[in-house]
Protein backbone atom coordinates (compact mmCIF):
# COMPACT_ATOMS: atom_id res chain seq x y z
CA UNK A 1 0.00 0.00 0.00
CA UNK A 2 1.33 3.28 -0.81
CA UNK A 3 -0.41 6.50 0.43
CA UNK A 4 0.65 10.06 -0.19
CA UNK A 5 -0.99 13.07 1.41
CA UNK A 6 -0.80 16.79 0.10
CA UNK A 7 -0.91 19.97 1.71
CA UNK A 8 -3.84 22.52 0.21
CA UNK A 9 -2.96 25.79 1.35
CA UNK A 10 -6.27 27.34 0.30
CA UNK A 11 -7.86 25.12 2.23
CA UNK A 12 -5.15 24.31 5.06
CA UNK A 13 -6.13 20.14 4.80
CA UNK A 14 -4.67 17.35 3.23
CA UNK A 15 -6.02 15.62 0.01
CA UNK A 16 -4.60 12.10 0.99
CA UNK A 17 -4.15 9.60 -1.38
CA UNK A 18 -4.39 5.71 -0.91
CA UNK A 19 -3.22 2.81 -3.70
CA UNK A 20 -3.61 -0.58 -2.54
CA UNK A 21 -1.43 -3.33 -4.71
CA UNK A 22 -4.47 -4.82 -6.86
CA UNK A 23 -6.36 -1.93 -7.38
CA UNK A 24 -6.34 -0.28 -10.67
CA UNK A 25 -7.02 3.19 -9.14
CA UNK A 26 -6.51 5.05 -6.25
CA UNK A 27 -9.10 6.68 -3.54
CA UNK A 28 -9.00 10.08 -2.40
CA UNK A 29 -10.25 12.24 0.30
CA UNK A 30 -9.35 15.72 1.98
CA UNK A 31 -9.07 15.74 5.80
CA UNK A 32 -7.62 18.30 8.32
CA UNK A 33 -3.78 17.92 8.79
CA UNK A 34 -4.27 16.35 12.23
CA UNK A 35 -6.29 13.48 11.26
CA UNK A 36 -3.82 11.18 9.24
CA UNK A 37 -0.42 10.63 9.64
CA UNK A 38 0.64 12.51 6.21
CA UNK A 39 -0.53 15.89 7.76
CA UNK A 40 1.20 15.16 10.80
CA UNK A 41 4.77 14.34 8.73
CA UNK A 42 4.25 17.46 6.43
CA UNK A 43 3.55 19.78 9.58
CA UNK A 44 6.60 18.53 11.69
CA UNK A 45 8.60 17.51 8.96
CA UNK A 46 9.51 14.44 10.84
CA UNK A 47 9.40 10.83 9.35
CA UNK A 48 7.11 7.87 11.24
CA UNK A 49 7.92 4.83 11.37
CA UNK A 50 5.94 1.95 13.14
CA UNK A 51 6.90 -1.56 13.12
CA UNK A 52 3.97 -3.25 13.99
CA UNK A 53 0.79 -1.25 14.74
CA UNK A 54 -0.60 -4.28 16.22
CA UNK A 55 1.70 -4.25 19.68
CA UNK A 56 2.22 -0.35 19.47
CA UNK A 57 0.99 0.77 22.83
CA UNK A 58 0.64 4.57 22.12
CA UNK A 59 -0.48 4.53 18.36
CA UNK A 60 -1.61 8.08 17.33
CA UNK A 61 -5.52 8.53 16.43
CA UNK A 62 -4.96 8.76 12.91
CA UNK A 63 -3.16 5.28 12.91
CA UNK A 64 -5.86 3.29 14.22
CA UNK A 65 -7.62 3.27 11.30
CA UNK A 66 -4.77 1.71 8.83
CA UNK A 67 -4.91 -1.33 11.91
CA UNK A 68 -8.30 -1.94 11.50
CA UNK A 69 -7.31 -2.65 7.92
CA UNK A 70 -4.58 -5.07 8.89
CA UNK A 71 -1.95 -2.93 7.83
CA UNK A 72 1.38 -4.05 10.43
CA UNK A 73 3.97 -1.74 9.16
CA UNK A 74 3.47 1.83 7.89
CA UNK A 75 6.84 4.25 7.04
CA UNK A 76 6.06 7.74 5.75
CA UNK A 77 8.70 10.40 4.43
CA UNK A 78 8.36 14.43 4.15
CA UNK A 79 8.08 15.40 1.05
CA UNK A 80 9.64 18.39 0.80
CA UNK A 81 11.96 20.29 -1.64
CA UNK A 82 14.78 23.55 -0.91
CA UNK A 83 11.21 25.97 -1.87
CA UNK A 84 8.12 23.86 -0.43
CA UNK A 85 6.76 21.34 2.18
CA UNK A 86 4.21 19.93 0.28
CA UNK A 87 3.25 16.95 2.20
CA UNK A 88 3.93 13.11 3.08
CA UNK A 89 4.76 9.81 1.11
CA UNK A 90 3.65 6.36 2.90
CA UNK A 91 4.47 2.94 2.31
CA UNK A 92 2.49 0.18 4.18
CA UNK A 93 2.08 -3.54 4.15
CA UNK A 94 0.18 -6.12 5.86
CA UNK A 95 3.32 -7.96 7.16
CA UNK A 96 6.22 -7.12 9.64
CA UNK A 97 9.40 -6.93 7.25
CA UNK A 98 12.93 -6.97 8.22
CA UNK A 99 14.74 -4.34 7.48
CA UNK A 100 17.39 -3.55 5.49
CA UNK A 101 19.51 -0.28 5.54
CA UNK A 102 19.35 -0.01 1.17
CA UNK A 103 15.66 -0.54 1.27
CA UNK A 104 15.57 2.19 3.57
CA UNK A 105 17.35 4.51 1.63
CA UNK A 106 15.87 3.39 -1.30
CA UNK A 107 12.48 4.51 -0.23
CA UNK A 108 13.90 7.97 1.15
CA UNK A 109 15.55 8.82 -2.39
CA UNK A 110 11.96 7.79 -4.02
CA UNK A 111 10.29 10.57 -1.49
CA UNK A 112 13.19 12.89 -2.80
CA UNK A 113 12.75 12.41 -6.52
CA UNK A 114 8.81 12.31 -5.70
CA UNK A 115 8.81 15.77 -4.16
CA UNK A 116 11.07 17.21 -6.85
CA UNK A 117 8.45 15.96 -9.36
CA UNK A 118 5.66 17.37 -7.76
CA UNK A 119 7.42 21.19 -6.72
CA UNK A 120 8.08 20.92 -10.50
CA UNK A 121 3.82 19.95 -11.47
CA UNK A 122 3.14 22.82 -8.85
CA UNK A 123 5.14 25.65 -10.15
CA UNK A 124 3.62 25.02 -13.70
CA UNK A 125 0.14 24.36 -12.59
CA UNK A 126 0.02 26.61 -9.36
CA UNK A 127 -0.65 25.13 -6.14
CA UNK A 128 -4.67 24.46 -7.40
CA UNK A 129 -3.45 21.57 -9.26
CA UNK A 130 -3.39 19.17 -6.76
CA UNK A 131 -5.07 16.24 -9.00
CA UNK A 132 -2.25 16.09 -11.18
CA UNK A 133 0.38 16.23 -8.73
CA UNK A 134 -1.55 13.11 -7.13
CA UNK A 135 -1.54 11.05 -10.55
CA UNK A 136 2.23 12.49 -10.78
CA UNK A 137 2.87 10.83 -6.95
CA UNK A 138 0.78 7.57 -8.18
CA UNK A 139 3.33 7.42 -11.03
CA UNK A 140 6.15 7.74 -9.61
CA UNK A 141 5.86 5.48 -6.32
CA UNK A 142 7.15 2.38 -6.39
CA UNK A 143 4.92 -0.56 -5.65
CA UNK A 144 6.19 -2.72 -3.35
CA UNK A 145 5.83 -6.41 -2.84
CA UNK A 146 4.99 -6.92 0.91
CA UNK A 147 8.31 -9.71 0.90
CA UNK A 148 10.67 -9.92 4.09
CA UNK A 149 13.18 -7.83 2.29
CA UNK A 150 11.57 -5.11 1.43
CA UNK A 151 11.77 -2.75 4.45
CA UNK A 152 11.31 -2.57 8.00
CA UNK A 153 9.29 0.41 9.78
CA UNK A 154 9.86 1.42 13.73
CA UNK A 155 8.76 4.00 15.92
CA UNK A 156 10.81 7.18 14.80
CA UNK A 157 10.47 8.69 17.91
CA UNK A 158 14.13 7.91 18.98
CA UNK A 159 15.58 9.06 15.59
CA UNK A 160 17.15 7.32 12.14
CA UNK A 161 20.15 5.46 13.07
CA UNK A 162 21.83 7.11 10.46
CA UNK A 163 21.93 10.06 12.69
CA UNK A 164 23.02 8.87 16.02
CA UNK A 165 22.98 11.22 18.70
CA UNK A 166 21.26 14.14 16.74
CA UNK A 167 18.93 14.69 19.01
CA UNK A 168 15.72 17.14 18.16
CA UNK A 169 12.76 18.11 15.59
CA UNK A 170 13.23 21.36 15.20
CA UNK A 171 13.00 22.82 11.31
CA UNK A 172 16.72 24.01 10.90
CA UNK A 173 18.07 20.62 12.26
CA UNK A 174 15.81 18.85 9.81
CA UNK A 175 17.01 20.82 7.02
CA UNK A 176 20.69 19.43 7.91
CA UNK A 177 19.40 16.01 7.68
CA UNK A 178 17.45 16.41 4.51
CA UNK A 179 20.57 18.02 2.95
CA UNK A 180 22.73 14.86 4.51
CA UNK A 181 20.11 12.80 3.03
CA UNK A 182 20.63 14.42 -0.52
CA UNK A 183 24.29 14.66 -0.44
CA UNK A 184 25.08 11.09 1.00
CA UNK A 185 23.79 9.28 -2.24
CA UNK A 186 26.99 11.12 -4.01
CA UNK A 187 30.69 11.37 -3.78
CA UNK A 188 30.28 14.82 -3.77
CA UNK A 189 33.17 17.01 -1.67
CA UNK A 190 30.99 18.12 1.79
CA UNK A 191 31.87 21.42 3.53
CA UNK A 192 30.46 21.59 6.81
CA UNK A 193 29.94 25.46 8.06
CA UNK A 194 28.72 26.56 11.75
CA UNK A 195 30.18 27.37 15.30
CA UNK A 196 32.20 25.80 17.49
CA UNK A 197 30.68 23.08 19.08
CA UNK A 198 27.62 22.43 16.89
CA UNK A 199 28.35 19.05 16.13
CA UNK A 200 29.90 18.80 12.83
CA UNK A 201 31.76 15.91 13.41
CA UNK A 202 28.28 13.70 14.27
CA UNK A 203 26.51 15.27 10.82
CA UNK A 204 29.78 14.14 8.58
CA UNK A 205 29.60 10.62 10.28
CA UNK A 206 25.63 10.77 9.15
CA UNK A 207 26.74 11.76 5.76
CA UNK A 208 29.38 8.58 5.54
CA UNK A 209 26.81 6.52 7.26
CA UNK A 210 24.32 6.99 4.72
CA UNK A 211 26.57 6.92 1.85
CA UNK A 212 28.22 3.75 -0.19
CA UNK A 213 31.26 3.91 1.08
CA UNK A 214 29.50 2.92 4.95
CA UNK A 215 31.37 -0.21 4.89
CA UNK A 216 34.75 1.39 4.67
CA UNK A 217 36.67 3.50 7.24
CA UNK A 218 36.01 6.94 8.37
CA UNK A 219 38.94 8.53 9.11
CA UNK A 220 39.14 11.99 10.90
CA UNK A 221 42.19 14.49 11.21
CA UNK A 222 42.24 17.88 13.55
CA UNK A 223 44.34 20.30 10.98
CA UNK A 224 44.40 22.41 14.29
CA UNK A 225 45.28 19.97 17.31
CA UNK A 226 48.19 18.44 15.21
CA UNK A 227 51.34 20.48 15.08
CA UNK A 228 52.35 22.08 11.59
CA UNK A 229 55.42 20.11 10.98
CA UNK A 230 53.58 16.77 11.65
CA UNK A 231 50.41 17.14 10.22
CA UNK A 232 51.64 17.13 6.26
CA UNK A 233 53.28 13.24 7.52
CA UNK A 234 50.20 12.62 9.35
CA UNK A 235 48.07 13.00 6.56
CA UNK A 236 50.31 11.82 3.71
CA UNK A 237 52.48 9.08 5.36
CA UNK A 238 56.16 8.74 4.88
CA UNK A 239 58.85 6.45 4.16
CA UNK A 240 61.67 5.09 5.86
CA UNK A 241 64.66 7.84 6.52
CA UNK A 242 62.24 10.27 5.08
CA UNK A 243 63.60 12.60 8.00
CA UNK A 244 65.24 11.88 11.40
CA UNK A 245 63.53 9.66 13.29
CA UNK A 246 61.34 7.85 10.45
CA UNK A 247 62.80 4.24 10.91
CA UNK A 248 59.75 2.90 9.38
CA UNK A 249 57.19 3.27 6.91
CA UNK A 250 54.45 5.40 7.84
CA UNK A 251 50.59 4.76 6.10
CA UNK A 252 48.84 8.40 6.42
CA UNK A 253 45.27 9.32 6.89
CA UNK A 254 44.50 9.23 3.29
CA UNK A 255 45.94 5.84 2.48
CA UNK A 256 43.39 5.07 5.45
CA UNK A 257 40.81 6.42 4.30
CA UNK A 258 40.94 4.82 0.69
CA UNK A 259 37.69 3.77 -0.15
CA UNK A 260 35.99 5.49 2.89
CA UNK A 261 35.50 8.75 3.92
CA UNK A 262 37.89 11.45 5.29
CA UNK A 263 37.12 14.44 7.39
CA UNK A 264 39.31 17.10 7.66
CA UNK A 265 38.28 18.70 10.66
CA UNK A 266 39.05 22.77 11.53
CA UNK A 267 39.96 23.07 7.24
CA UNK A 268 40.46 27.11 8.09
CA UNK A 269 43.95 26.14 9.88
CA UNK A 270 45.01 24.03 7.17
CA UNK A 271 48.55 25.61 6.74
CA UNK A 272 49.82 27.15 3.09
CA UNK A 273 52.27 24.91 2.94
CA UNK A 274 49.86 21.82 2.79
CA UNK A 275 47.13 23.50 0.69
CA UNK A 276 48.40 23.07 -2.45
CA UNK A 277 49.07 19.13 -2.43
CA UNK A 278 45.10 18.38 -0.96
CA UNK A 279 44.08 20.16 -3.86
CA UNK A 280 46.09 17.79 -6.00
CA UNK A 281 44.10 15.45 -4.14
CA UNK A 282 40.56 16.89 -4.71
CA UNK A 283 41.57 17.19 -8.65
CA UNK A 284 44.03 14.14 -9.73
CA UNK A 285 43.32 11.93 -6.37
CA UNK A 286 46.78 11.14 -6.08
CA UNK A 287 49.63 12.20 -4.13
CA UNK A 288 52.94 11.58 -2.64
CA UNK A 289 54.15 10.08 0.54
CA UNK A 290 57.01 12.14 2.30
CA UNK A 291 60.47 10.44 0.96
CA UNK A 292 58.87 8.95 -1.95
CA UNK A 293 58.47 9.88 -5.33
CA UNK A 294 55.85 7.28 -6.22
CA UNK A 295 52.45 8.27 -6.96
CA UNK A 296 49.84 6.50 -4.43
CA UNK A 297 45.89 6.32 -5.95
CA UNK A 298 43.38 7.06 -3.48
CA UNK A 299 39.45 6.83 -3.60
CA UNK A 300 38.37 9.18 -1.07
CA UNK A 301 35.09 11.08 0.05
CA UNK A 302 36.10 14.35 1.67
CA UNK A 303 34.31 16.30 4.02
CA UNK A 304 35.81 19.47 5.12
CA UNK A 305 34.76 21.09 8.34
CA UNK A 306 35.63 24.81 10.00
CA UNK A 307 34.08 27.21 12.08
CA UNK A 308 36.16 30.01 10.39
CA UNK A 309 34.98 32.58 7.45
CA UNK A 310 36.70 30.89 4.91
CA UNK A 311 35.90 34.47 2.65
CA UNK A 312 37.79 36.39 4.87
CA UNK A 313 40.71 34.02 5.13
CA UNK A 314 40.79 34.00 0.99
CA UNK A 315 41.16 37.84 1.10
CA UNK A 316 43.76 37.66 3.88
CA UNK A 317 46.16 36.00 2.35
CA UNK A 318 45.45 32.60 4.49
CA UNK A 319 43.51 30.01 2.40
CA UNK A 320 43.97 28.82 -1.37
CA UNK A 321 40.87 30.27 -3.22
CA UNK A 322 41.16 27.27 -5.54
CA UNK A 323 41.04 25.21 -2.86
CA UNK A 324 37.63 26.78 -1.28
CA UNK A 325 36.17 26.03 -4.61
CA UNK A 326 37.08 22.56 -4.42
CA UNK A 327 35.79 22.07 -0.77
CA UNK A 328 32.56 24.17 -1.58
CA UNK A 329 30.92 22.06 -3.85
CA UNK A 330 27.78 20.99 -1.27
CA UNK A 331 28.26 23.41 1.86
CA UNK A 332 25.93 22.58 5.00
CA UNK A 333 25.29 24.85 7.48
CA UNK A 334 25.04 24.04 10.86
CA UNK A 335 22.74 25.83 13.07
CA UNK A 336 24.28 27.34 16.87
CA UNK A 337 21.87 26.19 19.49
CA UNK A 338 20.71 29.04 19.67
CA UNK A 339 18.71 28.63 16.38
CA UNK A 340 17.39 25.66 17.61
CA UNK A 341 16.18 26.02 21.06
CA UNK A 342 12.72 24.02 21.06
CA UNK A 343 15.69 20.96 20.76
CA UNK A 344 16.86 21.61 24.54
CA UNK A 345 13.99 19.93 26.32
CA UNK A 346 14.89 16.48 24.12
CA UNK A 347 18.83 16.80 24.08
CA UNK A 348 18.49 17.49 28.19
CA UNK A 349 17.02 14.32 28.37
CA UNK A 350 19.48 12.53 26.30
CA UNK A 351 22.22 13.62 28.00
CA UNK A 352 20.73 13.10 31.63
CA UNK A 353 20.01 9.44 30.36
CA UNK A 354 23.23 8.79 29.19
CA UNK A 355 25.38 10.34 31.70
CA UNK A 356 22.92 8.89 34.90
CA UNK A 357 23.41 5.47 33.27
CA UNK A 358 27.57 5.93 33.11
CA UNK A 359 27.29 6.76 36.97
CA UNK A 360 25.03 4.27 37.83
CA UNK A 361 22.08 6.85 38.89
CA UNK A 362 18.53 6.81 38.50
CA UNK A 363 17.37 10.32 37.84
CA UNK A 364 13.68 10.86 37.01
CA UNK A 365 13.32 14.14 37.09
CA UNK A 366 14.38 17.99 35.43
CA UNK A 367 12.49 20.90 37.49
CA UNK A 368 11.23 23.10 35.24
CA UNK A 369 12.53 26.40 36.56
CA UNK A 370 15.81 24.19 35.59
CA UNK A 371 14.51 23.76 32.67
CA UNK A 372 13.47 26.92 31.73
CA UNK A 373 16.97 28.65 33.11
CA UNK A 374 18.47 25.90 30.31
CA UNK A 375 16.37 27.27 27.48
CA UNK A 376 17.19 30.89 28.37
CA UNK A 377 20.53 30.39 28.83
CA UNK A 378 22.57 31.58 25.15
CA UNK A 379 25.15 28.71 24.78
CA UNK A 380 27.64 30.27 23.43
CA UNK A 381 30.02 26.89 23.42
CA UNK A 382 26.65 25.42 21.68
CA UNK A 383 25.68 21.70 22.18
CA UNK A 384 29.35 20.87 23.36
CA UNK A 385 28.62 23.35 26.29
CA UNK A 386 25.34 21.99 27.28
CA UNK A 387 26.98 18.49 27.19
CA UNK A 388 29.32 18.80 29.63
CA UNK A 389 27.16 21.42 32.12
CA UNK A 390 24.49 18.12 31.94
CA UNK A 391 27.50 16.09 32.72
CA UNK A 392 28.86 18.00 35.53
CA UNK A 393 25.01 18.10 36.95
CA UNK A 394 24.33 13.87 36.66
CA UNK A 395 27.57 14.18 38.52
CA UNK A 396 27.00 16.56 41.56
CA UNK A 397 23.06 15.42 41.70
CA UNK A 398 22.47 12.88 44.37
CA UNK A 399 18.85 12.81 44.25
CA UNK A 400 16.30 11.58 41.57
CA UNK A 401 16.04 15.46 40.68
CA UNK A 402 18.68 16.36 38.64
CA UNK A 403 20.43 19.37 40.23
CA UNK A 404 21.13 22.30 38.02
CA UNK A 405 23.14 25.57 39.12
CA UNK A 406 20.28 27.60 38.54
CA UNK A 407 22.45 31.05 39.85
CA UNK A 408 25.08 30.39 37.15
CA UNK A 409 22.87 30.52 34.31
CA UNK A 410 20.77 33.33 35.29
CA UNK A 411 23.85 35.91 35.98
CA UNK A 412 25.38 34.53 32.86
CA UNK A 413 22.38 35.37 31.29
CA UNK A 414 21.78 38.27 33.04
CA UNK A 415 25.53 39.33 32.16
CA UNK A 416 25.22 38.83 28.53
CA UNK A 417 22.36 40.94 28.76
CA UNK A 418 23.86 43.74 30.80
CA UNK A 419 21.41 43.42 33.33
CA UNK A 420 23.38 43.26 36.48
CA UNK A 421 24.91 45.92 38.99
CA UNK A 422 28.92 47.00 38.65
CA UNK A 423 29.68 44.74 41.27
CA UNK A 424 28.10 41.86 40.40
CA UNK A 425 29.19 42.16 37.17
CA UNK A 426 33.06 42.12 38.16
CA UNK A 427 32.45 39.88 40.22
CA UNK A 428 30.98 37.41 37.84
CA UNK A 429 34.11 38.30 35.00
CA UNK A 430 36.58 37.61 37.98
CA UNK A 431 35.11 34.27 38.60
CA UNK A 432 34.76 33.60 34.83
CA UNK A 433 38.45 33.73 34.67
CA UNK A 434 38.94 31.78 37.52
CA UNK A 435 36.91 29.46 35.80
CA UNK A 436 39.18 29.35 32.57
CA UNK A 437 42.65 29.53 33.83
CA UNK A 438 43.24 33.00 32.89
CA UNK A 439 42.20 32.51 29.73
CA UNK A 440 40.41 35.11 28.00
CA UNK A 441 39.98 34.13 23.98
CA UNK A 442 39.14 30.71 23.04
CA UNK A 443 36.55 28.07 23.34
CA UNK A 444 37.10 27.65 26.71
CA UNK A 445 37.97 31.18 27.65
CA UNK A 446 35.87 33.62 29.77
CA UNK A 447 34.71 35.57 27.36
CA UNK A 448 32.72 32.05 25.93
CA UNK A 449 31.69 31.31 28.91
CA UNK A 450 29.98 34.79 29.63
CA UNK A 451 28.37 34.35 26.44
CA UNK A 452 30.24 37.40 24.84
CA UNK A 453 32.87 38.28 22.42
CA UNK A 454 36.13 38.38 23.34
CA UNK A 455 36.73 42.16 22.37
CA UNK A 456 33.25 43.25 24.48
CA UNK A 457 35.07 41.22 27.30
CA UNK A 458 37.94 43.70 27.22
CA UNK A 459 36.09 46.53 27.38
CA UNK A 460 34.42 45.55 30.27
CA UNK A 461 37.35 44.62 32.46
CA UNK A 462 38.66 48.20 31.38
CA UNK A 463 35.22 50.09 32.27
CA UNK A 464 35.30 48.05 35.70
CA UNK A 465 39.58 48.30 36.37
CA UNK A 466 40.33 44.65 36.06
CA UNK A 467 44.04 44.44 34.69
CA UNK A 468 44.32 41.88 31.78
CA UNK A 469 48.06 41.56 33.53
CA UNK A 470 48.04 38.01 33.91
CA UNK A 471 45.19 36.97 31.97
CA UNK A 472 46.91 35.42 28.37
CA UNK A 473 44.62 35.67 25.45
Amino acid sequence: MVTWGLHDPSAENVRLNVCKAGEAESRSECLPAHACASGWVWKNQRSVLVQDLDTEPKLPAFLQSLRRLGVRTYYVFPLTTRRNKLGAIGFGSLHIIPKTNATLEFLRRTAAIIAQLLDTTLSSNGHTALTDCSQTASAAAPRLEPEPQDFDLRDFASGDEAFQEMVGSSAPLQEVLRQVRTVAATDATVLLLGETGTGKELVARAVHRLSQRADNKFVSINCTAIPTDLLESELFGYEKGAFTGAINKHVGRLELADRGTLLLDEVGDLPGVIQPKLLRVLQDREFERLGSNRTVKVDVRLIAATNQDLHRSIAEGRFREDLFYRLNVFPIYVPPLRERKSDIPALVRYFVSRYASEEKKSITTIPAEAMEALLNWGWPGNIRELQNLIQRCVILTTSSVLRVPLGELRSNAKLSSGKVSREVERELILQALKQAGGVIGGASGAANRLGMKRPTLYSKMKKLNISPAGFPD
